[in-house]
């Protein structure tokens, strides 16, 4: 009996695994309570043995898991030891947000679907809120059936990994709820109290891992941020020193008396991108590539460069465009527009932008300086102007005054006059004076004078100055006379400043012109425009109304016909018509114009119809 014992004590301490069926052959003879009784013993042994290798993996796992840094990782690492420990089908944890209230899940194992990836679960929604709302363990063994509040996308997301059974467990930290961790099987069974435990217990350490390394992640971030907000002010402070060194030698730059060219040169060194300048009228006046220059077709700025310079204009400060042109400053004097800075290239911080405006203001100093003299060398050169074109004064007297001022009144002179444009006369006459130097400008009756030397182009000489101006926005007038000696410029001016009050009465206000082009309408009809067209309409009224009312095309076929020697085969060639046509138009026009044929009367219908065709055409 005492073998037996023994024996049977053996069996019931041994670490190896002993049925109930093994146990209860040893006891053979003994009584059934006694038996009861050491396969009782032996179970509990089995527990706590079993509690004891859980205990040890679950130490194990924390040991492995308080080496992990980085967040993310470590809810990764938390659920695969979970995983292992409990052996359920599939693990995840879901991230507490306290702002609203809501569950996202952030780690997942054993998952057969994409619907658990970054699942968020609403408040107060499924087994996940109730565990946050009692901070206690809860559990299901059928998801369908409990009793808490479903919401589709949740619903949907378990019913795609088959959950049955789920059993979650809150992660607590210094009183605050981190998130849940969930253990769940794809068949129904209820959850027994050693692995409720158990999970407890693991997810108990695991909230103050996961708060460490929080406060760890959070740390690095705020010392990274330190060291980003102190390499940042370092680089501004560089930035700033390189800016104001940059002032420093823009405001040499205007000192020396240096103009627009170097501000532009220097600028694009220093920011390392194409920069140009623009005048008041914002053609080019400095560029440092050819890219910059570029920036400008057919002499004009694109429309959203246009755009933007209209609103730096209000606070001469940077203003971004987004073409290939970057951005644009304009440089003001008060309210009064000196020129603009624009560049090109990739994005500037705010330390450059101000320096950009820096080299705005540089530039207005620059040009107000230049202004300055050029006021003073303007009523000299004006005064100088005005007597040439007025005759009144000695020429002996004139040649000696221009002679000190370095022009030499020798040679040829051809004599420009504008009218009829909207802007200021002082910047009409910047505007021609910068074309040439040596032309002599200055302001005349409503409008200004050039005097050119040499024997140009007038034609080329026309076109050359009305794109100018019209480069300062609107419209006007510009009259080139003849080529001449200096003696008979007064008489040349007198006669273009007759036609320029001429023209606009015949409908001509917008375009370049020779004054010997129109000197017979001159002659004819003196400076009155209207009393010209009024005597252009008195003869063509009653083909103007038949044209009109018949839709037909006297008017035209009359010009053709006296155009062409009064032959009909070539009028009608040049109309584009049958000879027969022109001949019926022609008849109908002895009916309307009596007479019409005589050569006195198509004398004068060749100058109405002359007339007609200029107030018709009113381009440069």
């Amino acid at each position: 009996m005492t073998e037996q014992v023994r024996a049977l004590a053996e069996l019931v301490r041994a670490d190896q695994s002993v049925t109930p069926e093994e146990l209860r052959e040893a006891a053979v003879g003994l009584e059934e309570e006694t038996v009861r009784a050491l396969l009782d013993v032996r179970a509990r042994l089995d527990r706590l043995r079993a509690r004891d290798r859980e205990l040890s993996s679950l130490m194990a796992s924390l040991r492995e898991l308080v080496e992990v840094r980085d967040v993310q990782r470590l809810l990764q690492k938390l659920v695969d030891r979970a995983h292992e420990l409990m052996g359920t089908d599939l693990t995840y944890l879901s991230e507490y947000d306290e702002a609203t209230d809501e569950l996202l899940v952030r780690a997942n194992r054993g998952t057969i679907s994409s619907n658990m990836r970054d699942l968020r679960v609403p408040a107060g929604i499924g087994l996940a809120s109730k565990v946050v709302q009692t901070r206690t363990p809860q559990w299901t063994a059928a998801y369908d059936a409990a009793a808490f509040p479903h919401e589709s996308e949740v619903t949907a997301a378990v019913e795609a990994e088959h959950m049955e059974s789920i059993l979650g467990v809150p992660l607590i930290s210094s009183d605050r709820v981190l998130g849940v961790l969930f253990a769940a099987d794809r068949s129904a069974h209820t959850f027994s109290s050693e692995q409720i435990s158990l999970l407890t217990a693991f997810a108990d350490q695991a909230a103050v891992i996961l708060q460490s390394a929080r406060l760890l992640a959070a740390e690095r971030e705020s010392a990274a941020n330190a060291a980003a907000a102190r390499a940042e002010a370092e680089q501004r402070a560089s930035a700033m020193e390189g800016s104001a060194s940059l002032h420093e030698r823009l405001t040499r730059l205007v000192l020396e008396g240096e103009g627009s060219s170097a501000i532009a040169r220097i600028l694009a060194e220093s920011l390392g991108r194409p920069v140009a300048i623009a005048d008041r009228d914002l053609a080019p006046l400095a560029t440092s590539d050819d890219r910059a220059a570029g920036w400008w077709s057919a002499g004009r700025l694109g429309p959203e460069v246009s755009g933007a310079i209209e609103k730096s204009r209000g606070t001469a400060r940077w203003v971004d465009v987004g073409t290939d042109v970057l951005g644009v400053v304009a440089a003001m004097a008060g309210r009064t527009l000196l020129g603009v800075l624009l560049v090109g290239g990739d994005p500037l911080d705010e330390v450059q932008r101000r320096t950009v405006e820096r080299g705005a203001q540089s530039h207005a100093l620059v040009t107000m300086q230049r202004d300055a003299i050029a006021d003073a060398e303007e009523r000299v050169r004006g005064e100088l102007v005005g007597d040439l074109v007025s005759g009144r004064q000695s020429w002996n007297g004139l040649r000696h005054r221009a002679s000190q001022r370095g022009v030499n009144l020798a040679g040829s002179w051809t004599p420009v006059v504008t009218a009829g444009w909207k802007q200021q006369r002082w910047s009409l006459v910047r505007a021609l004076s910068g074309l040439d130097s040596g032309w002599l400008v200055a302001q005349h009756d409503a409008g200004v004078v050039a005097l050119v030397p040499g024997s140009p182009d007038s034609r080329q000489l026309a076109d050359r100055v009305h794109a100018r101006l019209a480069l300062g926005g609107g419209t006007g007038l510009v009259l080139i006379g003849s080529t001449t000696r200096i003696e008979d410029i007064p008489g040349e001016v007198a006669e273009l400043s007759t036609l320029s009050r001429m023209l606009p009465g015949i409908g001509v206000s917008d375009a370049a012109v020779m004054g010997q082009d129109y000197a017979p309408y001159l002659a004819l009809f003196g400076p009155d425009g209207d009393r010209a067209l009024a005597f252009a309409r008195g003869l063509l009224d009653p083909l103007l109304a038949w044209d009109t009312s018949h839709r037909s095309d006297l008017v035209r076929t009359l010009d053709a016909f006296l155009t062409h020697n009064a032959s009909v085969t070539r009028a009608a060639a040049a109309l584009f018509v049958h000879p027969n046509t022109v001949k019926q138009r022609l008849e109908r026009i002895d009916q309307l114009l009596p007479g019409w044929r005589r050569q006195e009367a198509r004398f004068r219908l060749g100058i109405a119809l002359q007339l007609h065709s200029l107030s018709r055409s009113d381009t440069p």
